[in-house]
């Protein structure tokens, strides 16, 4: 197989990246380096890239199916990822993991019912539920000796009133792996106080060593729905080739319905992208070489930080390309916060505020990127940090 070479730089600008071409209107100046959103600045595999030329080429860019050959690839890859067999009559295709969050959020919720989200948790948790008039409740991961654990105890007595708990599995931002035993307690609370489990399992192959994975799948509950997608895992995000496995016909009836009023299709390139994805080999030997380059990046980048910034605290992720970084003992609020990073440090990074009230004083650092350009970041992270000693 041809080594593909992760220390590449990609030059984005000006190609209607968000990441890169969209500095200037969020954080107000263009000269940044972007760290910021769950998009890596890796190419993706060649076996990806390839398929996608060729599906181009051949000129057909009409309404297009969720083909049947591509749930037969998210199958395929269940088992052979996971040793879990799915039902193809299960897969629904969505335009995205959040409009089929918020689509299960609006087909088995109504207005005024409690939705539980574990923060600090992916800003658009937050938002589906508020603006969809549910009610938001915290439940709060509690930081212990530098990890996060679910407080289980005020867990079930949020359970006892809500109507559904929409996991995030692994964590995003936090980057925790939940263990079999942790999970086997949030469905069995879920079972107890029939509470609906929508799991966002978009990080799940990005697992590091030691850790192990576990789709909501793989436990026995009829109101358990899970969202995924390849997009993280093989940096095709813009691609939109998104997906939920529903296996209980009536709940997914009810999706569906409002899948349909919101006239959600596949684009023409998701069923190619979703089977090269999953189905090419070439692509998954991308995959596991990533993944040793990734935990590479992890470490490197906790080792500089613990070492050239220790009033800096950082939580060490089992999974994803995403740091969460801790800038309490800087002494800066917020907004000086915010305004230190682009003047001083001429980095973006994404603020811990609207992933919850336990997320103000910390920043999210995305390390799915070229060792050199992560380097360029964390120089920049130290000489700002230096000039406030």
């Amino acid at each position: 197989m041809k080594d593909h070479m992760f220390d590449e730089i990609i030059d984005k600008k000006l190609t209607g990246s968000v990441k890169w071409d969209g500095l200037k209107d969020l954080y107000g100046a263009e000269e940044l380096l972007p760290m910021w959103v769950a998009d890596m600045d890796i190419r993706p595999a060649d076996s990806i890239v390839g398929a996608l030329t060729k599906r181009i080429a051949h000129g057909h860019f009409g309404y297009s199916l969720f083909e049947d050959r591509a749930k037969q690839a998210i199958q395929n890859w269940f088992s052979k990822r996971y040793d879990q067999q799915i039902e193809q009559s299960s897969l629904l295709y969505s335009s995205g993991v959040v409009p089929a969050l918020a689509h299960s959020l609006l087909a088995l919720t109504d207005e005024g019912d409690e939705v539980i989200i574990q923060t600090p948790v992916y800003p658009p948790f937050h938002q589906i539920i508020q603006s969809n008039n549910r009610t938001l409740i915290e439940n709060p991961l509690r930081l212990i000796a530098g990890r996060y654990e679910i407080d289980f105890l005020s867990l079930e007595a949020q359970m006892k009133t809500a109507k559904m708990m929409i996991l995030c599995s692994p964590h995003n931002p936090t980057g925790r792996v939940f263990n079999r035993s942790e999970l086997e307690t949030i469905v069995d609370l879920a079972k107890k106080y029939d509470v609906y489990l929508l799991s966002d399992e978009i990080h799940a192959d990005l697992i590091f060593s030691g850790n192990k994975h576990h789709p909501i799948s793989a436990f026995s509950y009829e109101k358990a729905i899970l969202v995924s997608a390849p997009s993280k895992t093989f940096n095709i995000p813009g691609l939109y080739a998104s997906y939920l496995v529903v296996p209980n016909e009536s709940i997914r009836l009810k999706i569906e319905r409002v899948q349909q009023a919101n006239f959600v299709h596949p684009n023409a390139l998701a069923s190619t992208a979703i089977i090269a994805a999953y189905e090419d080999e070439a692509s998954e030997q991308w995959l596991d070489q990533l993944l040793v380059y990734l935990e590479q990046n992890r470490d490197h980048a906790l080792k500089r930080i613990e070492t050239e910034m220790p009033l800096l605290s950082v939580v060490k992720p089992d999974a994803t390309f995403l740091l969460w970084i801790d800038f309490e003992r800087l002494g800066l609020t917020e907004d000086d916060r915010a305004s230190w990073l682009v003047e001083q440090a001429s980095l973006a990074l994404t603020h811990g505020k609207p992933f919850g009230t336990n997320g103000v004083t910390f920043e999210r650092l995305n390390f799915g990127c070229p060792r050199r350009q992560l380097d360029e970041a964390l120089d920049r992270l130290h000489a700002a940090y230096l000039s406030l000693m």
